[in-house]
């Protein structure tokens, strides 16, 4: 083994202790630091896997812009992910990887955590690594072990590179991923090489769907990212996004209705939240009724349809906590009980002792889910001290 390598590892083991104790003067690079400081709020290291989104995967990749400019893209990287060992990906402009294919190692590594086709490795899905950085910060990105910050790919080292159109708004990003061990400049010199030859040949007019992408992850602590840039925004415009991401569209007493209910506040001090919301979005808001004019990716729209469609293990990773917890607008308490109904009811029915204890986490009083938890564990789960404890702390309180 590489003792650099190895010393480069233990090195940032430590930085990842300090940082827990003190973010800003934790020895690392500020784009790391900046970007494991949007995570630490709002995603749990112990993410066993990526969210997965396969809807319209295959026609979005006979599509996308980076295929049709470099139609032997695909055989290259097939070529270096098999001849060594890697993973390789290319992402559209969300994070969500359209193509993937592997060396045989590295490919059951990449089924394990959902490094495949369909795969949400956005930051805000997937924590910091390097396919998210390279579309956030539109500059190559190298992501290390444990510099990622989830630890389902602590052993893991990515390299990817967006690739852009002429105004720089990227289409994408090409990845190249194996073990720790076998980190390699090479590495994003590769990838880098490829996002050069494609942009060479993309139209001057490549459609770009980034230039108005708004995502929203409203479960757990809010986060709002517009065109890849992270927004703080006041919890009254997180509920009106609420209102329009998830219903669709509202005219202003529908709207007004969705957030105050009863309450006496007049229709001018909505409008001027939704003007000071809509300046956020550089307009991107319709009227008449109102609605969002843009792609949004929202994590309540997916947890449903992972709901529908039974795909109970994805919908209990998306739940990182209560829609809006500190919302009391009337759409939002419907939309929160609804969400934690109907996930509960699927997890009491079909769910796995850890993904109950992941709902168990935000409903620590919750004897019933702990129960059925302890339940359907064999009796060697390393959960059963947890759930256990978990059990007797619940059954105390008053």
């Amino acid at each position: 083994m590489d003792v650099e390598l190895l010393d480069r590892r233990r090195s940032l083991e430590q930085v990842r202790s300090g940082f827990r104790r003190d973010p800003a003067a934790a020895p690392v690079r500020e784009e790391l630091r900046r970007s494991w400081s949007r995570c630490v709020s709002s995603l749990p290291v112990a993410l066993s896997a990526a969210p997965v989104d396969e809807v319209a995967v295959e026609e979005r990749w006979d599509s996308s812009p980076i295929r049709r400019a470099l139609p032997d893209l695909v055989e290259q990287l097939r070529q270096v992910a098999e001849e060594g060992d890697f993973v390789a990906a290319v992402t559209d402009e969300t994070g969500r990887i359209l193509w993937s294919t592997g060396g045989r190692t590295m490919l059951r590594k990449a089924e394990s955590v959902n490094f495949v086709a369909g795969g949400r490795w956005d930051e805000g899905s997937a924590g910091t690594n390097a396919p998210g950085l390279a579309l956030i910060n539109r500059a190559p990105a190298t992501v290390f072990s444990v510099e990622h910050w989830c630890e389902a790919v602590h052993d893991w080292v990515c390299y990817a590179a967006p690739v852009r159109t002429a105004d720089g708004v990227p289409v994408g990003a090409i990845d190249l991923s194996t073990v720790w061990e076998r980190h390699t400049p090479l590495g994003l010199a590769t990838v880098t090489a490829l996002a050069r030859l494609v942009e060479a040949q993309l139209p001057a007019t490549a459609p770009s769907r980034a230039a108005d992408r708004l995502e929203l992850r409203l479960l757990g602590s809010p986060s709002v990212v517009h065109r890849g840039v992270p927004l703080l925004l006041p919890l009254r415009q997180l509920e009106i996004l609420t209102v329009l991401a998830v219903a669709g569209n509202a005219d202003l007493d529908t709207l007004h209705a969705h957030l105050y209910g009863d309450r006496r506040v007049g229709s001018s001090t909505l409008k001027a939240e939704i003007s000071h919301l809509r300046r956020a979005l550089d307009g991107a808001i319709a009227s008449r009724p109102y609605r969002l004019a843009l792609d949004c990716d929202v994590d309540v729209l997916h947890l449903l349809a992972d709901l529908r469609r039974g795909a109970l293990g994805r919908a209990a990773e998306l739940y990182g906590g209560q829609l809006l917890s500190a919302s009391d607008a009337p759409f939002v308490v419907e939309q929160r009980h609804h969400l934690d109904v109907a996930l509960r009811t699927a997890l009491l029915r079909d769910g796995s002792p850890p993904e109950l204890l992941r709902f168990a986490e935000v409903h620590p009083w919750d004897t019933e889910v702990l129960e059925r938890a302890l339940a359907v564990a064999s009796p060697g789960d390393p959960l059963v001290p947890l759930l256990t404890a978990r059990l007797d702390a619940a059954a105390l309180e008053p």
